[in-house]
């Protein structure tokens, strides 16, 4: 890989400092090559009984995650997991709230210093696609969701995506709230992909 394309896929990410030095490192995405357990099918998409508030506790999680990831908020952001969670991300594995702060502090639009007189910014932004979650237990769940990246850094300032992917969710119920336990986020754009998803219900498109 070229400077020129490590610098414009650290830019096209929004990602610096601490964050940025493990991205492309040897084996930092490693994780993605060992898949996941497949998805039940049928799925039923039913809520259970007694769990509509869980689940908009849990589609609340998210939208909060997005929201302060992409306006530098990591002091939110990073409280949305539990002290002891995971996080598997193209920079790597962040193990326990205080790597993820650490290792993420610079990510995002509103982390990035502009000049004194500046009137507008690059942004970038992420968003919420399609999402399905399943109770495991009393206080657990689990998801699968799509996510979209889109951002105004082009030369004309128009509004294009730039990347997409999908991620796996493991949650906890701690004194009525819920925490991501473990968090793997899958960037088709990126190194952190694979060739197919048995957590989505994807079989081996291979032929035999």
């Amino acid at each position: 890989m070229t400077k020129k394309m490590i610098l414009g896929l650290l830019a096209s990410v929004a990602i610096a400092g601490p964050s940025a030095a493990q991205i492309g490192a040897p084996g930092a995405t490693d994780w993605v090559k060992t898949p996941q357990p497949a998805a039940p099918s049928p799925f039923s998409p039913a809520v259970p009984a007694g769990r509509a508030d869980d689940y908009v506790a849990i589609v609340n999680l998210l939208n909060t995650y997005w929201i302060a990831l992409d306006a530098g908020d990591i002091e939110t952001y990073a409280n949305l997991f539990t002290p002891d969670a995971t996080l598997y991300w193209i920079g790597g594995v962040e193990k326990g709230r205080e790597a993820i702060h650490k290792n993420l502090a610079s990510f995002g639009t509103g982390s990035r210093k502009v000049p004194k007189d500046a009137t507008e910014r690059q942004r970038g932004i992420h968003t919420m696609g399609s999402q399905r979650i399943d109770f495991t237990g009393p206080n657990t769940a689990h998801d699968v969701g799509m996510w979209l990246g889109f951002s105004n850094n082009s030369p004309d300032k128009s509004f294009r995506a730039n990347e997409f992917g999908h991620y796996e969710d493991k949650y906890i119920k701690v004194q009525g709230r819920w925490y991501f336990q473990e968090r793997r986020i899958i960037n088709e754009r990126l190194s952190n992909k694979a060739l197919f998803y048995p957590e989505l219900g994807e079989p081996d498109p291979r032929q035999k």
